[in-house]
């Protein structure tokens, strides 16, 4: 949303007013929707997240209204929930009581629903994607009304699904529905046609000049040559061959002859230009397209979509490379062509002439509905080509979990739905495409058949000569074939249209700033690294971080720690000049970075990401990029300090062992060395720590935590963590949460403080069998959780020895709705996702669970059952106790028991309630 939206807040100040401005933009959805208001809905949406009700009132509104009123499942959130929200705000900021002008957007944003729904479920979002998410709300409410509307959210489930909404509630693929939002647009905007693409290709054509010569030249001889021979032939006839004329005869046919091979020469020059001009102009564009990705401002490129790029890259310059390549040389030859050769008919002939060029005008106008629709299901097929593509990488990349898990047969099902859902569109796209082609031919052989025949009647009049007919038939049988040529490639153009319209979306996407004029110079080595009343935001609304000021003496080992979402990544981001702060200042030695320049701002500072990611070529040449000028003795000296120097004389051609597509053929400890030797080669000042370890076994972690340490001496070091122990090593640790530094000290004194960074702490990582975390300060933080609260503790140590530490990936379910509850859990590292099941099978998120947290809770009780599903975010190590196991500790501790029952009975009745509420209240809604 943009920042307009909020400014009434600003100006109304007191609760009375704020509270008015809500209800007014309730009322106003509940118009939208078609709805009616409940009196009391603004108090039960503020106490339902009282913390979301101060921080953002207007999307705990907008949240409340989705899920409570609408029975919304969260995947509905981000496409229809936050369009909706941000059409409603654009009425709600109008102070004249007007009604706002609807949402726009470019006709060629008007696509890749799916893509647009997943990245708006995300934490941080594009504004652009919140206006084209408003733009298709109100298209979906023009268009299927607020009954259609709830059924689309509805059918999107708690994944988001646009294929499912598109098929139940307008009755067609989410390429067909595109279509039809993009007509909705087209109607109201000027759009580009086939011209905009004609001259481009003659702009770009122009920077070539030599091979734009020959192209011209080549083109004029054939064409010259094709409006002659009608003439030729004409004088051939009527003065050679009926007046018995040898002189005349052999003139001619010298002329004919030389023509012929002149046309055939040229022929083979215009092929030669054609080849060589069109691949130019293809590379030049392909150079400005990389040369953007490298310059686009960062906070643009992390919010593009990634695969769109790609496809920019490989089916959009596929289809522009064909237009420029086949369509644009040919329609224009064929073009003038065709212009010449009905010149030279009026020359001929005027009644023969004009019955030729009304019957050229009817045969292309006969095709224009087919070619539309032509273009309208080639869309459609492309977009089901792209899904088909999906499913086959997803099996490449997923095919371990297949095999483990015995998965082929559903793979086989979705990729044979997907199949016909491909035949379905080909069979369109080809059928009428064929159409068009057959229309055309016929409107050209018609109109040949209607000269001739008028030629024919003149002629036994004698009102034309022999020759004249035979001219005239050279000249139809011309412009047929240049009428079929141009009527066959109108579609193969339009589709460049669009092709090269997505493209020069890319390109008109902001660059990065560019580097000051005169760059200031930081005197030698790196003494200090502030942060100073540093606000930033993804979106131009919530304010990832919200004033933070921080200061480090360089050289120094400082951790930020904090919760998920708060901010931590975003601060490196920031140091790495990735961003720009929306306020404030990030300096070193009291310059702010904007003004180092890029050369001198990355000589100073390397990152090792959590996820290391190599490029293709050899284990030397990854070392290498950290230092492109540094010799072989350099990087082994670097792999050496990274312990990884024995691993690779181990692999099978050294240094020169390929790594594999994205470094696939070795370890995930094995490609974090090998960044980290590219970070020491680089010799930096500043290391940026971004999760390093996170990605990496229990063993590797350890070993690359301790390289780490080692490499890192004398060097400043910013480590985002979530893993506390590596805190105890820092001299410094800066907590953020919300987007504020709440705490900074050493890792003792944060503890002694029993803030928020003790509270982390004890949530923190639990990982006994990895021997990180004594057994007593496990004991200790059992006691501090609300289940386990003042009980024996030779209970809770009977109960700690029972544990058993797990490991599970992401997207694992932990407990499941409606079933026996039978496993008590405790998340020891990473998150997952609460929520609870509606009638309709979707999925209401409820909370985030993070470490520290426990669930099935209710497993103390017998025959109990669970009330929601949990399912993991991330990769999360567990405590866990079985039912059977836990009863029986529970039988041998009688008072524990009884203690532990009357605390969740009472709890377990309210929340049965609670929840059997939740289940019916919603669809009534």
């Amino acid at each position: 949303m943009s920042n307009r939206h909020f400014d009434w807040f600003k100006k109304h100040e007191t609760e009375d007013e704020v509270q008015h401005k809500l209800q007014r933009l309730y009322a106003l959805a509940c118009e939208r929707l078609a709805i009616k208001p409940d009196k009391g809905f603004i108090a039960a949406a503020m106490a339902a997240n009282p913390d979301e009700a101060r921080r953002d009132p207007v999307r705990r509104v907008a949240h409340h209204l989705f899920a409570y009123k609408l029975a919304m499942p969260s995947g509905a959130w981000g496409l229809l929930g936050l369009g909706l929200l941000h059409s409603v705000l654009l009425e709600v900021a109008r102070e004249d009581g007007k009604k706002p002008a609807p949402v726009r957007i470019a006709r060629t944003d008007a696509h890749d629903l799916n893509g647009l729904a997943g990245r708006l479920l995300l934490p941080e979002v594009d504004q652009k994607d919140v206006r084209r998410a408003a733009a298709f709300v109100e298209y979906l409410l023009k268009a299927k009304g607020p009954r259609g509307f709830l059924k689309f959210g509805r059918k999107m489930g708690a994944n988001g699904n646009v294929d499912a909404a598109c098929e139940a509630v307008a009755g067609a693929s989410t390429g067909a529905l595109e279509l039809k939002w993009q007509d909705e647009i087209r109607a109201g905007t000027p759009e580009r046609g086939p011209t905009h693409l004609v001259m481009w290709v003659a702009k770009a054509a122009a920077r070539h000049k030599m091979l734009l010569f020959w192209f011209l030249v080549a083109n004029a001889v054939q064409i010259l040559y094709a409006v002659y021979v009608p003439l030729w032939l004409q004088t051939l006839f009527d003065e050679g061959i009926k007046p018995s004329n040898v002189e005349v005869i052999r003139t001619y046919i010298g002329y004919l002859t030389w023509g012929f091979l002149a046309a055939s020469f040229f022929g083979v020059i215009l092929d030669y230009s054609v080849a060589k001009l069109g691949p130019r102009i293809l590379n030049d564009l392909r150079a400005r397209m990389f040369a953007k990705i490298n310059r686009m401002d960062a906070r643009e490129l992390a919010s593009s979509d990634t695969d769109a790029i790609i496809a920019d890259f490989s089916n959009d310059l596929t289809v522009v490379e064909k237009a420029v390549i086949w369509a644009v040389p040919g329609l224009f030859s064929k073009g003038l062509m065709l212009i010449g050769s009905v010149a030279v008919a009026f020359t001929l002939d005027t009644q023969l002439a004009i019955a030729t060029l009304v019957s050229l005008m009817i045969a292309f106008w006969l095709p224009r509905g087919f070619s539309k629709r032509a273009v309208r299901y080639n869309y459609e097929r492309g977009a089901e080509d792209a899904k088909v593509a999906h499913v086959v990488k997803e099996t490449l990349l997923m095919q371990r979990v297949i095999r483990i898990f015995g998965l082929h047969e559903l793979q086989s099902k979705l990729f044979t739905t997907q199949l016909a859902r491909l035949f379905k569109a080909s069979y369109h796209q080809y059928f009428s495409s064929g159409l068009v082609g057959r229309m055309t031919s016929f409107g050209v052989s018609a109109a040949q058949l209607l000269v001739i025949g008028l030629g024919a009647l003149q002629s036994v009049h004698g009102d034309v000569s022999s020759g004249t007919i035979v001219a005239f038939i050279t000249l139809l049988l011309t412009i047929g074939g240049a009428a079929g040529f141009i009527g066959a490639q109108l579609p193969l153009l339009i589709q460049g249209v669009g092709g090269l319209e997505r493209v020069q979306a890319l390109l008109g996407k902001p660059d990065a700033a560019p580097d000051p004029e005169r760059p200031e110079d930081i005197g030698g080595k790196v003494h200090s690294l502030t942060f100073d009343e540093v606000s930033f935001s993804y979106d131009g609304t919530a304010a990832t971080l919200d004033k933070v000021s921080l200061s480090i003496d360089c050289p120094r080992r400082v951790m930020v720690v904090g919760p998920s979402g708060s901010g931590k990544s975003t601060l490196l981001r920031l140091i790495e000049n990735q961003f720009s702060p929306r306020s404030g200042h990030v300096r070193v030695n009291g310059v702010d970075i904007r003004m180092l320049g890029e050369a001198q701002l990355r000589s100073l500072i390397s990152l090792v990401p959590q996820e290391t990611i190599l490029f293709q070529g050899s284990v030397r040449e990854n070392i290498r990029m950290g230092k492109l000028s540094a010799s072989d003795a350099e990087v082994e000296a670097a792999a050496k300090a990274a312990d990884i120097h024995p691993i690779i004389m181990a692999l099978p051609d050294g240094y020169d062992t390929d790594v594999g597509e994205a470094g696939n053929k070795l370890s995930g400890g094995q490609r974090q060395r090998i960044a980290i030797a590219r970070a020491i080669l680089h010799d930096p000042q500043i290391m940026l720590l971004d999760e390093a370890t996170s990605a990496l076994d229990p063993g590797s972690r350890v070993a690359v935590e301790e390289t780490l340490r080692k490499v890192t001496q004398g060097r400043t070091v910013v480590a985002v963590t979530h893993d506390l122990t590596q805190c105890e090593h820092a001299d410094l640790v800066y907590v953020v949460k919300a987007g504020r530094v709440v705490e900074s000290g050493t890792h003792a004194a944060l503890l002694e403080a029993e803030g928020v960074y003790a509270d982390l702490w004890e949530r923190s990582v639990i990982a006994g069998a990895e021997g990180v975390v004594p057994r007593e300060q496990l004991l200790e933080r059992l006691r501090k959780r609300p289940l386990l609260q003042g009980l024996a503790p030779g209970f809770l140590e009977n109960l700690l020895a029972r544990m058993s530490v797990e490991t599970v990936g992401p997207d694992t379910v932990l407990i499941e709705d409606g079933q026996p509850a039978n496993r008590l859990i405790f998340i020891t590292q990473g998150e997952a996702q609460q929520s609870v099941r509606l009638p309709d099978g979707t999925f209401m998120s409820v909370e985030v669970l993070e470490a520290g947290d426990a669930l099935g809770e209710n497993t103390v009780l017998e025959h109990a059952e669970e009330f929601t599903r949990v399912v993991t975010r991330k990769p999360c190590h567990l405590l866990t106790i079985d039912w059977a196991t836990l009863r029986g500790l529970l039988a041998s501790h009688p008072e524990v028991e009884q203690k532990i029952v009357s605390t969740f009975a009472p709890r377990y009745e309210a929340m049965m309630k609670h929840y059997a509420w939740l289940k019916l209240q919603v669809p009534s809604q």
